[in-house]
């Protein structure tokens, strides 16, 4: 008698995607993107009763899943209650992950889990060791709501005064939880107008200030979290990487502020730095420098940036934010670690060195292939946009009066595609007015960004090496 099971196409799916835990991970944030999309498709979600089409609600739910930023409707005009509240249920389990979510309640009921279970969610939360990842989840559980809560109780002393209770609550828990989680949504379109973001605020730094902390906490990953909060419990040294991070993140905040002041304080164009007070300028300075670091607020026009500005805004969405946390980009601990190859290629080290210890050479080839994968796919959605949106690209040679609405630069293209794939949702192109045909180039950017380049150096960390008792003669190619 033949006891062999047949397995059904569905059931092969499945346990091709089980097969890894990293695919387990971008499947499982492709389920919670297409679900949100198909609740924001329903005319409860909308203002106007009618569905937003499911394009732009596809763009919407993958922006807020992968704690991006970038909209094509307003989220404060455009949504109902219900509409926001699914954005914002979608950004923070995106921003902990679906697998860290799932995880925590099964230590509430006290589930036992596998090894592949434990290893899956290793790779969710970044951790260096299995053994204490369900530690590492409560963890990050506390840390964030923790963290979302402070935030939201600072920004309701002032928000409330001026925007009333119900009102003032709503938007502060709103920001607070989009904020820790590098978002960038926000409900201002009431208030200051659509797509206006922060830039009504530069008057109270308390909200600046706030809103940049809470995405600088949540961008230093939770892996530093719990590596601080350990320190500060037992009295011991932090570990390397906690090391790196905090370093990193300062050179990259302090540089970044201290360039957007000296440029950008002379700058009159609307909304610009240089309009401000004197007393506000350095606030909103350190707030252009945090917010690339894939939060994407901004409290000054991002299409009125100087070139330059610009440019350096772009490198800070590259290298984004830290592993392990709610941020995007190639990450600081990757950027850190080819600075420091190319530091000891040129030093004649026969390693790479940094403070005091080597990294190891699988180190520095996961973090050259991430920057090289990461770049690819940048400039080639950039060149794609260069074809969608050629009309407003040669406007100039047409149009005597350049506006956002009418005028794009390359730049403003390779900013808006640097911003989806590091996760930022800073705009310079204004989102809402770009071709749909790039509106649906920069969603898989948005996924990507969110789950790839991580998820890709995780799967190279434990894959089977190919072919390793082979010895093969080396080729000599000539580099440089």
């Amino acid at each position: 008698m033949n006891t062999t099971r047949r397995v059904t196409p569905v059931g092969r799916m499945i346990r091709w995607v089980t097969a890894r835990p990293a695919r387990l991970i971008t499947f499982s944030f492709l389920l919670v993107i297409l679900t949100g999309a198909l609740l924001l498709t329903l005319p409860i979600a909308s203002q106007d009763g009618r569905s937003v089409g499911f394009l732009r609600a596809l763009f919407t739910a993958t922006s807020a899943t992968c704690v991006t930023g970038l909209v094509v409707v307003d989220t404060a005009t455009y949504w109902t209650l219900f509409g926001q509240i699914v954005v914002l249920a979608l950004i923070q389990i995106g921003g902990l992950s679906i697998v860290t979510i799932t995880t925590f309640f099964f230590a509430l009921m006290r589930r036992k889990m596998g090894i592949k279970t434990l290893i899956l969610i290793q790779e969710s939360t970044g951790s260096f060791d299995f053994a204490d990842v369900l530690k590492l989840v409560r963890k990050i559980i506390a840390v964030t709501f923790s963290i979302e809560m402070l935030g939201f109780v600072v920004l309701a002393t002032q928000y409330v005064p001026v925007l009333g209770w119900k009102t003032g609550l709503w938007k502060s828990f709103f920001q607070g939880v989009s904020a820790f989680c590098n978002a960038g949504f926000d409900l201002m379109g009431h208030y200051s107008g659509p797509f206006s973001s922060l830039t009504a605020w530069n008057g109270r730094p308390l909200v600046t200030v706030t809103t940049a902390l809470l995405l600088i906490f949540g961008g230093l990953g939770f892996i530093v979290w719990a590596d601080l909060l350990n320190a500060a419990r037992t009295k011991s040294a932090l570990n390397f990487h906690t090391r790196m991070v905090l370093w990193m993140t300062g050179l990259l905040l302090v540089g970044g502020a201290v360039f957007f002041y000296v440029v950008e304080r002379d700058n009159h164009g609307f909304q610009s730095l240089g309009n401000l007070p004197a007393w506000q300028q350095p606030f909103a300075a350190f707030f252009q420098s945090a917010t690339p670091r894939t939060a994407g607020f901004n409290s000054i026009d991002q299409y009125s940036l100087r070139p330059g500005s610009k440019f350096v805004t772009i490198i800070l969405m590259f290298i984004g934010a830290a592993p392990g946390g709610t941020g995007g980009g190639i990450k600081v601990t990757t950027f850190g670690v080819l600075m420091f190859a190319i530091l000891s290629e040129l030093h004649g080290s026969d390693g790479v060195v940094m403070g005091r210890r080597r990294i190891s050479q699988e180190t520095v080839m996961r973090s050259l292939t991430i920057a090289g994968l990461a770049l690819l796919l940048v400039m080639g959605v950039t060149m794609f946009l260069t074809f969608t949106e050629e009309t407003r690209l040669l406007s100039h040679l047409y149009a005597p009066v350049q506006t956002p609405l009418t005028h794009l630069s390359f730049v403003d293209l390779f900013f808006e595609v640097t911003s989806a794939f590091g996760t930022v949702g800073l705009t310079s192109a204004q989102t809402p007015t770009l071709h749909p045909a790039s509106w649906a180039a920069l969603i898989p950017v948005m996924f990507i960004g969110r789950v790839g380049p991580a998820s890709f150096a995780l799967g190279l960390a434990i894959r089977a090496r190919l072919g390793s008792d082979k010895v093969l003669p080396e080729g000599k190619v000539l580099v440089g």
